[in-house]
């Protein structure tokens, strides 16, 4: 027979239970995004000028989607900086406070919770907007606000909320200048009882960022009811494999609540046999730990021209625990097999300046070093900012450009960089290691002049010595060299004019009369033009594109030089890289035969006439 104590005792028990076992989420804290997600994404507008305490209409999510345990479709919008899945409430709750709470809001994500408002006068940016990118089951739902307003003080804030299909969500702080405000940052559940707030909330300050992706603050929640979930974050394979042995790479990110110590890692191409490496003694961290990994049994690739599908997954975690979420536990990627027959590679260095900068005179002498390392078979292009050669030329907003000088080799993303643009110091690395890289086509380049209309027409042809795919492009540009000219918008700011032993030491701040070299003068477009370059493409195939300019006033035509290139298009970070690229005198011919045997970066054929 049950007494009240032992009631009381059997009460406090099954309490603790409950709690002990209630799950919440937890998170982790990194800087930085990329694409394919852009904060100035245009997108469906939920809550527009004026929006002052109050929710959006319900939203339909374009996937079903998991909030503690329980399955979520529609949501509601608050201009004070969350969402909740909440139908009950009328209005949006102002007032930020710590969490969990059972004062609501509840059944909430609080990007930024506070008092804030999309009040602001005409033309300003004042919204919240939806969309989502990605494909199916990977999908991302993304609940932005642009330039809110806080209430009790001045500027402007970026926020936003994305949900994965696949499970957890993340906060981004993009970009903000306001002053004033304190907010509340986290996550609760149905009815206050369970929660999780990042650490100073609710009196956590807006952090100072830029408009530049790479200093984004993000916050991950990760649920803890998933013990066991690799993730395939990616496969280091590329668009194309060369015969011989290749070795399957890449990374897996552990999405669990526990450590995991080993796993077997398995790849299949096509529908071939799978191949399992066990592998142990691991120290994957819970909740967002990377392992980078090299499968111990190669893919040996014995033909070219075939397309193949690579797929790679992870099972048997810990030894003996099956992934408890299964959608993200494996990752495809499709690849072409080429012949290892290679075109001439000449690579390019974008960098970018402007004559207020006073570091960019050292960006020139690296840019000048590497010219003379490696002559014309790396061709160089400075994109202004900010001076008087500066023109809307498309390059710098579409690679995010922030810093100067900064410059792109190839426009490829190298390991350890957050995208293309990135600082002198690694240049000349980079270069070398891009002119030792694989290509499978030559670029030619032709022009004339008219110097009564200064109308440029070029003519650019692609070669290709060996299989290729995707989706490629010719880019062209005019560049005009020893560019000099007079007041703030052409002398060169120098802050290396005190630092003795600089080759610009004692050589004025600003510089009068500096040389500006390769200054870009017109650009077909920073991408190029879909569907000129049909793919994929065979050995011996060509193509061509036409393109005509009008030479801009003041510029100096025996100067100026015609560049063409072949690149990747892409959407995101790393997908836009040049496969070859070629540069010639403005009304002259460039041309690369065509290589029928393969050679490397050694090759030393007949250079006359050929400028750097």
């Amino acid at each position: 027979m049950y007494t009240v104590r032992n009631l009381f005792v059997i009460i406090l028990t099954l309490a603790f239970f409950q709690t002990a076992w209630a799950q919440n989420y937890s998170y982790l804290e990194s800087v930085g995004t990329s694409d394919p997600y852009d904060y100035t994404t245009t997108g469906t507008t939920v809550l527009s000028i004026p929006s002052e305490e109050v929710l959006s209409s319900v939203q339909t999510l374009p996937f079903t989607w998991s909030f503690y345990g329980v399955a979520k479709s529609t949501y509601y919008v608050s201009d004070n900086g969350y969402i909740t899945f909440d139908s009950t409430p009328s209005a949006s709750d102002p007032q930020n406070a710590t969490i969990p709470s059972a004062g609501g809001p509840n059944d909430a994500i609080y990007a930024f919770w506070d008092d804030l408002g999309i009040v602001s006068g005409a033309g300003s940016p004042d919204k919240v907007e939806t969309f989502t990118y990605g494909e199916a089951p990977r999908r991302v739902h993304v609940i932005q606000w642009y330039s809110v307003t806080p209430a009790s003080g001045l500027g402007f804030i970026y926020a936003a909320i994305r949900l994965y299909e696949c499970g957890d969500f993340d906060i981004v702080l993009n970009y903000g200048n306001a002053t004033g405000l304190t907010g509340t940052i986290g996550c609760e559940n149905s009815n206050g009882s369970l929660g999780n707030d990042v650490t100073g909330s609710p009196n956590i300050s807006y952090p100072s960022t830029g408009s530049d992706g790479a200093d984004d603050v993000v916050y991950t929640f990760y649920w803890g009811g998933i013990q066991y979930d690799m993730s395939m974050t990616s496969i280091d394979l590329g668009d194309i494999v060369l015969l011989g042995d290749q070795a399957i790479s890449g990374t897996v990110t552990n999405m669990g609540s526990v450590v995991v110590t080993g796993f077997d890692l398995v790849y299949q191409v096509d529908n071939e046999p799978a191949q399992v490496d066990s592998l142990s003694g691991l120290f994957i961290d819970a909740q967002g730990g990377t392992y980078d990994f090299t499968h111990s049994d190669v893919w040996s690739v014995v033909s070219g021209g075939s397309t193949h599908d690579v797929t790679v997954w992870a099972e048997n975690i810990n030894v003996s625990h099956a992934d408890q979420r299964t959608c993200n536990d494996a990752l495809t990627t499709s690849v072409l097999a080429a012949n290892d027959t290679w075109g001439f590679k000449r690579v390019m260095l974008e960098l970018f300046t402007g004559s207020w900068c006073g570091w960019c005179p050292d960006g020139a002498v690296v840019r000048d070093q590497i010219i003379a390392d490696y002559g014309p078979r790396v061709v160089a292009v400075d994109v202004h900012d900010g001076d008087g050669m500066e023109f809307a030329e498309g390059i710098r907003s579409e690679f995010g450009v922030s810093a100067y000088p900064n410059g792109m080799i190839d426009r490829t993303l190298f390991d350890g960089e957050p995208k293309e643009p990135h600082s002198r110091g690694s240049w000349p690395t980079n270069v070398e290691s891009q002119l030792s890289a694989y290509t499978p086509v030559n670029v030619g380049v032709s022009s004339s002049y008219n110097s009564n209309t200064r109308q440029v027409q070029v003519t650019l042809d692609a070669e290709f010595t060996d299989y290729a795919n995707g989706d490629l492009r010719f880019v062209c540009m005019l560049i005009e060299d020893n560019v000099v000219g007079a007041g703030s918008d052409y002398d060169q700011t120098n802050y290396l004019n005190t630092m003795a032993g600089h080759p610009y030491y004692q050589a004025g701040d600003p510089i009068l009369g500096y040389n500006h070299r390769y200054v870009l003068r017109a650009i077909s477009s920073p991408l190029g033009n879909p569907s000129v370059i049909s793919t994929p493409v065979v050995p011996g195939e060509t193509a061509t594109e036409a393109f005509v300019f009008t030479l801009p006033a003041g510029v100096d035509e025996n100067e100026v030089s015609v560049i063409g290139f072949v690149a990747r298009y892409g959407v995101g970070v790393g997908e836009k890289s040049l496969l070859n690229v070629q540069k010639a005198p403005l009304g002259e011919t460039r041309e690369v035969p065509l290589f029928a045997s393969t050679f490397n970066s050694g090759w030393t054929g007949d250079w006359s006439g050929a400028t750097p």
